[in-house]
């Protein structure tokens, strides 16, 4: 059996989803995030010592950050397992994994095969863009999920009424992710595809969903206000409450407007209106 290596990154959060979406292209696995930044897991033979060091070397990562360590891998399917705790979002959403054994019931159930804990609900961004989405109405609407991940939003877009849904993200694990996770929570209706913005289709929606970080939405701000319709709306989050006056100056260039915000534990969703 092989063994897996487990690397500890301690970084902020905006670093660790860029090395992160590096890290996955070199053949890691498997990613939890925590107070300190991110744990990442491979399969022992698989690591390559060379790409992992030019890409810490690339982002300015200081090695006394980087904490290598050992796992066998009978432990592996154990450590996920203790590891990710349901999520209950607002008392009607619970997001679970498939071993999860819940009796209580909500009003919304969405499951999760955690192979990432970004996207899994654990995180207070996306909790919070998930409580702006319980409030609002997708009976009937077309949504946009920019940079999916797991598919979980987009899974709650499906469950609140939405009807056609479109999603994308630029790594492989997500691509194949959502499939999965669509599959646990038997949703159709969402067309995802791996890719950047290049690839979203020339059509307006009725909702976009961007849960990534500062730096890529302010790139982004200019297309995704193409891909909105009058009066639709971008739900952003993955940034800290500091960070959103310098997305306001910005998004309000191309006609989004801030509707309203909610912030837990210094992180920040804002729902933007298109005018």
């Amino acid at each position: 059996m092989s063994n897996y290596k487990v690397f500890q990154i301690n970084c902020n959060p905006e670093l660790a989803e860029l090395l992160i979406a590096e890290l996955a292209e070199i053949g890691f696995e498997g990613f939890l995030e925590n107070d300190h930044g991110f744990e990442a897991y491979l399969e022992e033979e698989a690591f390559d010592e060379i790409l992992f060091n030019e890409i810490i070397f690339k982002y300015s990562v200081d090695k006394s950050q980087v904490i290598a360590s050992n796992i066998a891998q009978q432990n592996w399917n154990a450590l996920w397992e203790s590891s990710f705790e349901p999520v209950i979002v607002s008392n009607k959403l619970i997001i679970k994994a498939p071993f999860h054994n819940i009796s209580e019931k909500y009003e919304y159930e969405i499951i999760i095969q955690p192979k990432t804990s970004f996207g899994t609900g654990h995180h207070e961004t996306t909790q919070s863009i998930m409580e702006l989405m319980l409030k609002m109405d997708f009976n009937n609407k077309t949504v946009f999920d920019y940079g999916c991940g797991t598919g979980v939003l987009a899974i709650l877009a499906s469950q609140l009424g939405a009807t056609n849904i479109f999603a994308n993200d630029i790594d492989d694990w997500a691509f194949e992710n959502v499939g999965e996770n669509a599959g646990y929570n038997k949703i159709t209706n969402i067309d995802y595809q791996k890719g950047d913005l290049s690839i979203v289709p020339n059509v307006e929606y009725d909702i976009i969903l961007a849960n990534i970080n500062k730096n890529i939405l302010l790139k982004s701000f200019e297309q995704l206000s193409k891909h909105v319709k009058q009066n639709g709306m971008v739900l952003i989050s993955g940034f800290y409450e500091t960070d959103l006056p310098d997305l306001l100056n910005c998004c309000q260039a191309f006609g989004l407007n801030l509707q309203q915000k909610v912030v837990t534990n210094g992180w920040c969703a804002a729902v933007l209106v298109r005018q």
